[in-house]
């Protein structure tokens, strides 16, 4: 397999291509459609073909994903890797020296070595989702602020009148501009059989509303393959860290290293349901009751959402509260 690494920059794009008994050919082009279009000339002038051909690279910002797109519609096999691995496998091989040639071969060496897992593009619908999701987040961080500011002009002794003014209006367009997004939201899952479907059936599960079940559809729309929670629990940071060495045993602790957003939706759902009179709380309590920390019966409970929440989507069946998993005869 022809191997090439992309060290993805927001205006150039450094190619490396590793070949069985040759020497690394390099390249570099504008991270623009010529730029893209021109690197695929020069794999033609390579000799290699698409199908023969292993792009690896790092997800650099959104830098990457034009001309991620372009060589998988090509018929390229294109594996999009975290920075921290790349990151890592450097200190493993003791690198000495950084530049954008460096990182490209760096890059590719690791796809030889590591055959990482191939890429595929989101779903439009899920990616639209995706979208407005984020900017919603924006727009509420902007409103947290604005209501900051305007509690802080309350609270003085004297307050320009055109300051306070325009911040009401300020914060009045940017809940009208939340309202907007949530109804795009809406029209979203709307206008889409498959996420009609699905937020119904994550809807089913307790602490989880529409919101909530949209926003574990569009973060984790690259896992619909995925054969196990675990993954799941991997990709938000809720995977448990064991620190043991020897004799000596330290705190067990989530990973925290994953999708932020997907954690604090479970985790927020895990705080509803702790207080309602149901299995899921029931759950809590015994952990608190056991003598569990209420963060860590807490995060106990995020993670048996979650696990449950894949359990509902991989059945296609609503959740029950009194469902019992069917005993296996031997």
């Amino acid at each position: 397999m022809v191997v090439l690494g992309i060290d993805v920059g927001k205006s150039e794009l450094y190619a490396c291509l590793l070949q069985p008994e040759l020497k690394p050919a390099r390249q570099v082009v504008a991270n623009t459609a010529e730029g893209h279009t021109g690197l695929q000339t020069w794999l033609e002038t390579q000799g290699v073909t698409a199908q023969e051909t292993s792009v690896v690279m790092e997800a650099t910002g959104v830098y990457w994903e034009r001309i991620a797109l372009k060589l998988h519609l090509a018929g390229y096999r294109v594996s999009v890797v975290n920075a921290a691995q790349i990151k890592f496998y450097a200190k493993s091989t003791l690198r000495r020296g950084k530049t954008d040639k460096m990182d490209a071969e760096l890059i590719a060496r690791y796809g030889e070595t590591m055959h990482p897992a191939c890429w595929m593009p989101a779903e439009r619908d899920r990616e639209a989702l995706r979208a407005l999701i984020h900017e919603r987040d924006a727009v509420i961080s902007l409103i947290t602020l604005e209501k900051g500011r305007q509690h802080a002009l309350d609270h003085r002794e004297q307050a320009l009148e055109l300051v306070v003014q325009l911040g009401r209006e300020r914060l009045a367009l940017l809940e009208q501009q939340r309202a907007t997004v949530e109804r795009a939201m809406d029209a979203c899952v709307a206008e889409s059989a498959g996420l009609r479907e699905q937020v119904a059936l994550l809807s089913s599960v307790p602490g989880i509303g529409k919101l909530t079940a949209a926003i574990v559809l569009a973060e984790t729309s690259h896992l619909q393959d995925a054969q196990d929670s675990r993954q799941w629990a991997a990709y938000a940071g809720l995977s448990p860290v064991p620190r043991q060495s020897g004799a000596m045993v330290g705190r067990c602790r989530i990973s925290k290293i994953g999708n932020s957003r997907l954690r604090k939706a479970f985790y927020l759902s895990a705080v509803t349901v702790s207080r309602l009179k149901n299995p899921m709380g029931d759950y809590y309590r015994r952990l608190v009751a056991a003598g569990k920390p209420k963060k860590v019966a807490l995060i106990a409970l995020a993670r048996k959402i979650l696990r449950t929440s894949f359990a509902v989507l991989r059945s296609a069946k609503p959740f029950e509260l009194g469902y019992q998993r069917p005993q296996v005869v031997s």
